[in-house]
């Protein structure tokens, strides 16, 4: 012989426990979900902002070499030297800065300039000789600081490379 027990749960015994943890995991699954995407799309700026700044700061070292190369000239590339700017910011005085802008690399949406530093000169007596006197020739050394600035228009990413260099 086999009990066979039955339940009978009436309506007015339950209470909507049942919804309210059904309602309860669907909040929490729904702010893992909103989590995730906020953390998505902070990482997706973070990584525009990281390749912007890369961008610019590829560009105005690229300018800052094309310019050093000018100065210098290399025959063998056939760039012939081109000092002009080094006269121009000589004449300007020392601290004044001349900015070129670089036409060959502003490409919109980048805008590319070189500023040209003249610092104050630095003088040695003529030779090796430990008889100079005062009337001795001056040789002077200028030193120079040039500053590549690249833009990224709209974006507001913006690099700026300097180096000093010393012109005899």
């Amino acid at each position: 012989m086999m009990i066979i027990k039955t339940f009978y749960y009436s309506q007015e015994k339950q209470q909507g426990v049942a919804l309210v943890i059904g309602l309860l995991l669907l909040f929490v699954v729904t702010l893992i979900a909103i989590s995730g995407l906020t953390n998505a799309a902070l990482q997706t700026k973070v990584a525009t902002s990281v390749q912007q700044h890369n961008t610019t700061f590829q560009t105005a070292e690229s300018a800052l070499s094309r310019a050093i190369v000018a100065i210098e000239g290399i025959p063998l590339s056939g760039v012939d030297g081109d000092a002009s700017m080094l006269s121009t910011s000589m004449a300007s005085g020392s601290g004044v800065k001349n900015v070129a802008m670089d036409t060959t690399l502003s490409i919109a949406p980048i805008t590319v300039t070189i500023a040209y530093t003249h610092r104050q000169s630095s003088s040695l007596a003529a030779g090796i000789s430990l008889t100079a006197d005062d009337n001795s020739t001056l040789i002077g050394a200028n030193k120079f600081v040039l500053e590549s600035n690249a833009t990224l228009t709209g974006a507001g990413a913006a690099s700026t490379v300097s180096e000093g260099i010393t012109y005899e």
